[in-house]
């Protein structure tokens, strides 16, 4: 390692990493326990009764997509059959993009304030959609038929929402009306007829870095353990980094969780909708007793549900709290920042023509940011979809030729600016060393951010840190293959991440730009974090444009170093 990187200084700043390292593995906490259940629900939630209630609903309105009269006429039914069964129905009536949306909403008192909710969407996305919302609708009354006339501890809130396919928007609703801190836990259930194998029927995932309660998710796998004879376990912790480093929270739960209820989801076909609309009267029946199961275990208890850390790694039996990966991103983040600082100064001793810095460092980022701004006014003017703020189901916006001409515009955009006015604000000239600096800090400092705003992405982001700083501190730059392995090297971590996002979703990597310009548009990325991943892409472009340069460029001739003050070892240590 040669040029403006000093190796001792890097090297030493990697001392409160080990340590860090060595206080994240004594703060391995034990996972709360799973609360004791009760007795088998086989002989109160019935299995052919509600078969029958899917059946009518499905054949009385087949159509129950939000706005049309079969939606309305089965929230009617709704709200009379929970009223039949001893519950005080209330029907609430909202817009949502222009559609007229409702939802029912049925409260039966307990001994305590405190409620516990079954949220079950009841708009259909697809005609009849048998394994969805008719499964769910006729779960939710059946519920209603068990808990008539028992006594309960806490509150119990059976909630019929409208516009789940639509952003979820009558669940955001809901919780907006209610008294998060009345509320035990919110028990969401989704595509309970579906009976596709292989997928969690228990999922637990936020549109942030949050975590789902422990013990209701533990709690939630003991009964579909018990009645369906699933096992629910939990992915393994690389899995779980790159779920916290890019969340997604596909479903009605993951409105909940980011509003700061306790919430999880019980879903038949896993975290997507199920491919065939064929209802499967088993698992329907398996996982309503598993969800009653679950009701009855949280009205049981009598205290609060123990939580465990806000958000966590789990690792085999034990839990990683996220404070300690929080503080073991930022000390192994801490050594780029502090060498990428001093080889800044090292390099500005050189007297290099650096022209000016800032313009230099925005050259690279406004590209980016300008494509984002085209983004967003495609979505105003209309020529690209307004996304809802939460995630939409994958697909349910097709990649079609008009989303093609949206991205190709923004791609355009994007690549145009860069060609044309990039050198424009970047101007001619050397400072090779001075600009590796600039753009080795900027990394740095974009990834402290980042760090901020989401710790496990930030964990993600070390390699890259680190290999680019390298990449662009290094002088003379060393052969091509070398700075490829380091730009390449860097990409790896995200890449995996991304893959296993597109995994998830079942999308293609061209389906899965689309998706992505959907949840930008539509705010579930936020602005910070659009922002921060439009300054690291284009650093990653300036760091690529500087060492292209380089490479065309014959090294420079030496310049004397400005005069150091000081001991002489202190002076011959940082001599260039």
């Amino acid at each position: 390692m040669a040029g403006v990187i000093e190796p001792r200084i890097y090297r030493s700043a990697f001392i409160p990493a080990v340590l860090v390292a060595i206080l994240a593995m004594f703060s391995l906490e034990d996972r709360p326990p799973a609360l004791p259940q009760g007795l088998p629900a086989d002989v109160l939630f019935e299995e052919a009764p509600t078969v029958r209630t899917l059946e009518s609903l499905v054949r009385r309105q087949p159509d129950r997509r939000p706005g049309t009269p079969g939606n309305a006429t089965a929230a009617a039914t709704v709200e009379s059959t929970l009223r039949a069964r001893g519950f005080e129905p209330e029907v609430d009536r909202f817009e949502e993009s222009g559609v007229p949306l409702l939802n029912v909403v049925g409260r039966r008192a307990g001994a305590s304030r405190r409620e516990v909710l079954v949220v079950a969407g009841r708009d259909a996305g697809r005609v009849p959609d048998r394994a969805a919302s008719a499964a769910d609708t006729a779960a939710l009354l059946e519920l209603a038929r068990v808990f008539e006339g028992r006594s309960s501890r806490r509150t119990l809130v059976l909630a019929s929402v409208d516009g789940s396919t639509l952003g979820d928007a009558g669940t955001r609703r809901l919780l907006g009306k209610i008294d998060r801190d009345l509320v035990e836990a919110v028990l969401v259930v989704s595509n309970l007829g579906a009976g596709r194998s292989g997928e969690s029927a228990v999922v637990q995932w936020a549109g942030d870095h949050s975590r789902a309660n422990i013990t209701l998710v533990r709690t939630a796998a003991a009964a579909v353990r018990e009645q369906a004879g699933l096992e629910v376990g939990s992915p393994n912790p690389l899995s779980q980094l790159a779920r916290l480093a890019a969340p997604l929270g596909l479903g009605a739960q993951g409105v909940a969780l980011e509003g700061g209820f306790d919430a999880i989801r019980f879903s038949g076909s896993g975290e997507l909708p199920a491919a065939r609309d064929t209802a499967n009267a088993r698992r329907l029946g398996d996982l309503g007793r598993a969800v009653l199961r679950t009701v009855t275990a949280v009205d049981r208890t009598s205290g609060p549900l123990e939580h465990g850390p806000p958000t966590y790694l789990g690792i085999s039996r034990k839990v990683l709290p996220g404070w300690a990966v929080s503080v073991l991103a930022l000390a192994l983040l801490l050594p780029a920042l502090v060498a990428s600082v001093d080889g800044l100064a090292r390099a500005g001793r050189r007297r290099e023509p650096a022209g000016r810095p800032l313009r230099f460092l925005l050259a690279g980022a406004l590209p980016v940011l300008l494509g984002l701004l085209v983004a967003e006014f495609l979505v105003l003017v209309g020529l690209a979809p307004d996304a809802p703020p939460a995630p939409l189901i994958p697909g349910s916006e097709p990649l079609d030729g008009a989303a093609l001409a949206v991205l190709g515009v923004v791609t355009a955009v994007i690549a145009l600016a860069w060609i044309v006015g990039r050198p424009l604000l970047t101007g001619r000239g050397g400072g090779g060393a001075v600009r590796g600096g600039l753009v080795a800090a900027a990394l740095s400092v974009t990834a402290i951010g980042v760090w901020a705003a989401n710790p496990y992405a930030a964990l993600v982001l070390v390699p890259a840190v680190h290999l680019w700083m390298l990449a662009a501190l290094i002088d003379p730059q060393p052969r091509p293959l070398v700075s490829v392995a380091l730009i390449g090297g860097g990409l790896v971590a995200p890449l995996l991440v991304a893959v296993h996002a597109l995994t998830l979703v079942d999308l293609n990597p061209l389906e899965g730009v689309w998706y992505l310009f959907l949840l930008v548009t539509g705010g579930h990325v936020g602005v910070l974090g659009a922002l921060l991943s439009c300054v690291l892409a284009g650093l990653l472009g300036s760091l690529v444009a500087l060492l292209v340069a380089r490479g065309a460029r014959p090294a420079p001739a030496a310049t004397p170093a400005a005069p150091l003050l000081g001991p002489s070892g202190y002076a011959w240590m940082h001599r260039p």
